[in-house]
């Protein structure tokens, strides 16, 4: 393999391809790239075995060819060179890298040892907005389940149809949905659970500029095409919850308050909680909420109080201020709403003001109050 092709193109590849070559890998080649030279075009892979990226990069090519080489010393190779043309040349498995002031070598593996990656999938194509699937993420997938004991809450419920989408995320004490109603380009119906480091991977090729082609659903994988790089990764086996019979439908209380400012008290109050149940307590009463903590490990406490609209009689909730941090960050709208009924029931809390094509809310579960 021979090749000409620009430091910035060879980074910028490789810097997307870096995030899913694995730390500890269960095989010494997984700590690779691989990468092929043909067809005008260099490609550039890695994989953990349950994702893989796969980009391609506009080279001039002097002489086709595959290796792997070790990917954290070859990106940082490639990183800290000058912006200028590269060569990368290839004999036996020794890998050159030439440039204007010098040169570089390092040793590689065999691209036969390397396992055989998709570049497509079978399964049911779906068009959509890669704007409206990177703001559904970031809404809900913050309340996946760390604990594996219940894999089916590690990753995200995606739900499309011809209609709209919806995105659900949950570990049992929290509970984010969006639904979005839209015209979606899709054969019919189909719902996954999708890992949340491979939706984290997807929204990043988003954010930086590129436009997501289409999604394909498969046999217990899914592929997002995004035209020069593609995303395979597979998904989670469910069944998952039927999240909708834990969402209260009766809570009467409604309390409408500004978004930042219970986002900023409760981070301060959060400061002096427990650093085991992150417990605060919140008093509502007519016109005032009080958001209030103490830690007796070390002898601390906090209180702040701001103003609210409520009419409803008082109510002291509980609540893990950390969950409660994360859904505030969340809320992109200047007000929201939180709906209860009692110190022992689920809080929903929703954006106030939403557009009638959405539906974005968060469930969150009380703690037991320390009298």
């Amino acid at each position: 393999m021979k090749i000409i092709v620009g430091r910035g193109v060879l980074f910028e590849g490789l810097q997307g391809v870096f995030n899913v070559v694995p730390q500890k890998p269960t095989l010494p080649v997984l700590s690779n790239f691989l990468m092929k030279a043909d067809g005008g075009f260099l490609t550039v892979s890695g994989t953990d075995m349950d994702i893989s990226i796969t980009t391609s990069l506009e080279c001039t090519i002097l002489e086709e060819g595959s290796v792997t080489v070790n990917a954290k010393r070859f990106f940082n190779i490639i990183r800290e060179l000058p912006e200028q043309d590269v060569s990368l040349s290839v004999e036996g498995e020794k890998v050159s890298i030439g440039f204007k002031q010098g040169n570089a070598s390092i040793m590689g593996i065999s691209a036969a040892d390397y396992p055989a990656l998709k570049q497509t999938i079978e399964g049911i194509t779906v068009g959509l907005s890669g704007a409206d699937f990177a703001e559904m993420v970031d809404k809900t997938s913050f309340s996946v389940a760390s604990d594996r004991s219940r894999l089916a809450l590690t990753g995200v419920y995606w739900q499309i149809t011809p209609e709209g989408m919806s995105m659900v995320a949950t570990d049992g004490h929290r509970l984010a949905l969006f639904d979005k109603k839209m015209a979606i380009e899709t054969e019919k119906s189909v719902e996954a659970i999708v890992p949340t480091k491979t939706l984290s991977q997807a929204t990043r090729y988003h954010s930086s500029g590129v436009e997501l082609k289409k999604v394909i659903f498969g046999k217990g994988a899914i592929l997002f095409d995004f035209g020069n790089t593609v995303i395979f990764s597979k998904l989670i086996e469910g069944p998952y919850p039927n999240f909708r019979q834990v969402i209260p439908q009766g809570n009467s209380k409604k309390v409408y308050v500004m978004t930042d400012d219970l986002a900023n008290v409760v981070r301060r109050i959060s400061v002096l909680s427990s650093t085991v149940t992150h417990q605060i307590r919140i008093s509502i009463a007519p016109g005032e909420m009080e958001v209030y903590t103490t830690n007796v490990d070390i002898g601390g406490e906090a209180k702040e109080t701001l103003q609210i609209k409520y009419n409803e009689e008082p109510l002291v909730v509980g609540y893990n201020a950390v969950f409660l941090s994360e859904i505030l960050h969340a809320v992109d709208t200047e007000e929201l709403v939180m709906e209860l009924e009692a110190p022992t029931t689920a809080c929903i809390i929703k954006p106030s003001g939403q557009k009638p094509s959405q539906e974005c809310y968060y469930l969150i579960m009380p703690l037991r109050l320390n009298d």
